[in-house]
């Protein structure tokens, strides 16, 4: 089995891109084999969904973003962010299959950039050590933006002395 295929993966948080990536068109990205498209929606929060439109899988990442929904660039078929297809423009009454979705995944903006789970996270996103609080051991640093010596650091008990090298008597 290759490393990407443990299933343990798709548990996990994965940052894919800046968020500012998303402003202008929807990207399609592959995480873990998994094909996705990455878009933002009406109130400017990501958007991760399967790209694979459910009615003839074409890619939903080659059409566009209306009103914070997904486009498909085939049919127009139209799906919003839970994957659900809202709109069909074939379908003048308006009755949508109830089985026309797509997979939607795990997503969430943090630190300027889109995570995104395959399936429910173990532990949410881990904080930034830019936002972290701080703790006894990086406030004790003597210098600004240098590292707390390490705990288990020792300095030596008796200064050293510069040991001269000496050449041995020729023979």
């Amino acid at each position: 089995m290759l490393f990407a295929q443990q299933p343990i993966l798709r548990r996990f948080w994965y940052a894919l891109m800046p968020t500012a990536h998303l402003d202008d068109s929807p990207k399609p990205f592959t995480l873990l084999g998994e094909p996705l498209i990455l878009f933002k929606g009406v109130d400017g929060k990501p958007i991760a969904l399967q790209d694979r439109c459910c009615h003839h899988t074409a890619k939903l990442s080659k059409g566009f973003v209306e009103n914070g929904n997904i486009v498909c660039g085939y049919h127009s078929w139209t799906y919003d962010a839970t994957g659900s297809c809202v709109r069909i423009p074939q379908n003048p009454e308006g009755n949508i299959p109830a089985g026309a979705k797509v997979k939607s995944y795990h997503r969430d903006d943090q630190y300027g950039y889109v995570w995104v789970a395959l399936e429910d996270p173990l532990q949410p996103i881990p904080p930034s050590p830019r936002t972290a609080p701080a703790t006894a051991a990086s406030s004790s640093s003597t210098r600004p933006g240098r590292p707390a010596r390490c705990a288990s650091w020792k300095t030596p008990s008796t200064p050293r002395t510069s040991t001269s090298y000496t050449k041995p008597p020729s023979a």
